[in-house]
C-alpha cells in the first residue's frame, strides 16, 4: 500500500518526464505502441503540411499555419475554422469535405484539409482521453473508420480536380505535366508542341523526369502507423478496392 501511494503521488505531482516515465512503467505494450503511432503520424503530418504549402504556396494562410503547428505540437485540439459554407464545422469531416470541394474560389485550401486530417487523427486516438492503460481503451470502430477515409483522401489529394479541370492539390505532377494539362484545355494535343513548354524550354525540366512520389510515400507511411495501431486491437485494416474509394462522394 506504502509504494502504490508513492506511485500515485509521482503521477499526478511530478514534472512530465518523470510522470512519463510512470506511465510508460504501467502502460501495456500494446497501448504504448498506439500512442507511439500516433505520435509518428502527427510527425508526417507535420511534414505533408510543410510540403504542400510550398507545392501550393497561394492555397494557405502563414497565421493559421503556425496555429495549427502549435495544437499538434501541444497535442491539443482547440483551432476551428469558419468560412463560407463552413459556418458551423463539428466534425473532422466537415472539414475534410470542404477541402475536396470542387468549387474554385475556395482559399487557403490546403488548411482545411490539414486541420481536417490533424482533428481525424486526433478523434481516431482517442486523444481527448489523455492517459490509457490497456490497447482496448481505444475504439476500433474510429480507427477502421478514419483508416478507410485516409485511403480515399490519398487518392483523392492524387486526381480530384475542380469544376474548371484543374487539380485541387499539386503533389505528383512535374510542372510541365501542369502546364501542358492547361493548355489542352484551350487546344487539340496536334496543337502543342512540348518543346515549347516553358518549363522544358527552359531546361528546368524533362519529359523522362519521375513523378513527384514523396507526398504518397508520407500517406502511405500515415496508412501503416494505422494498420499496426488497429493490429495491436487484435483486428484486421480495412483495405478499400479502387472501386470502392471511387464510390466515395463524401468522407464518413
Amino acid at each position: 500500500m506504502k509504494y502504490l501511494l508513492i506511485l500515485i503521488v509521482l503521477f499526478f505531482t511530478s514534472c512530465g518526464n518523470i510522470q512519463d516515465k510512470v506511465r510508460n512503467s504501467i502502460q501495456s505494450d500494446n497501448a504504448k505502441q498506439i500512442r507511439n503511432n500516433y505520435k509518428e503520424i502527427i510527425t508526417l503530418l507535420s511534414s505533408y503540411q510543410s510540403k504542400l504549402n510550398k507545392r501550393n504556396p497561394k492555397n494557405y494562410n502563414l497565421t493559421l499555419v503556425s496555429v495549427l503547428k502549435k495544437n499538434m505540437n501541444n497535442n491539443e485540439n482547440t483551432l476551428k475554422l469558419f468560412k463560407d459554407e463552413l459556418t458551423n464545422p463539428k466534425k473532422y469531416t466537415d472539414y475534410l469535405n470542404y477541402a475536396f470541394d470542387k468549387k474554385v474560389d475556395i482559399s487557403n485550401r490546403n488548411d482545411y484539409l490539414i486541420i481536417g486530417l490533424y482533428k481525424m487523427f486526433y478523434s481516431a486516438y482517442k486523444m481527448d482521453t489523455k492517459y490509457k492503460m490497456f490497447a482496448l481503451s481505444y475504439n476500433l470502430d474510429d480507427l477502421q473508420k478514419a483508416y478507410k477515409n485516409l485511403q480515399v483522401i490519398q487518392w483523392k489529394i492524387k486526381f480530384d480536380k475542380n469544376i474548371e479541370n484543374k487539380y485541387l492539390f499539386l503533389t505528383w505532377q512535374n510542372n510541365w505535366q501542369i502546364e501542358l494539362a492547361d493548355k489542352l484545355q484551350h487546344s487539340k494535343l496536334d496543337n502543342v508542341f512540348l518543346s515549347q513548354l516553358v518549363n522544358i524550354s527552359s531546361n528546368n525540366e524533362s519529359l523522362l523526369d519521375p513523378s513527384n512520389s514523396s507526398f504518397e510515400i508520407i500517406t502511405s507511411k500515415m496508412l501503416l502507423y494505422m494498420e499496426n495501431s488497429i493490429k495491436k486491437l487484435h483486428a484486421e485494416p480495412e483495405n478499400l478496392s479502387t472501386e470502392a474509394i471511387l464510390s466515395f462522394i463524401f468522407l464518413i
